[in-house]
């Protein structure tokens, strides 16, 4: 599982870094949207494949969600750049920070979930 978080973190790391550096006079952080809205899309494939597919163990499956996702996602991070968003007095990009990744998440969970069981 620690291999998992490891390779999840640095995943978030470069991916949120390579998105926020196209965005580099905003206070939005379009980096941290961008790797909760994937981890949501893939976290919906995955539990389909290992739902609908009966993949792998109770191992496999503790390092792919709790390891490599777990690592990858970053909820946490989240809830403080909209908190900061708030204290610093930008209501907007809080309400569309907050809102837009727990309304898309929940979204891209279920559009993952049924890609795949459309495909199987």
């Amino acid at each position: 599982m620690g291999a998992g978080g490891f390779f999840g973190a640095a995943s978030r790391y470069l991916l949120s870094s390579g998105v926020q550096s196209y965005f580099p006079s905003s206070g939005f952080p379009y980096g941290t949207y961008v790797v909760n809205m994937l981890g949501c899309l893939l976290i919906g494939l995955l539990l389909a494949l290992f739902d609908l597919k009966e993949w792998g163990n109770s191992e496999i499956r503790l390092f792919v969600f709790t390891g490599v996702l777990g690592g990858f996602t970053t909820f946490s991070t989240f809830a403080n750049d909209s908190y900061l968003l708030f204290k610093d007095g930008e209501m907007l990009f809080g309400l569309a920070n907050a809102g837009g990744q727990v309304i898309l998440g929940l979204l891209f969970v279920w559009i993952g979930y049924s890609v795949i069981k459309l495909l199987v």
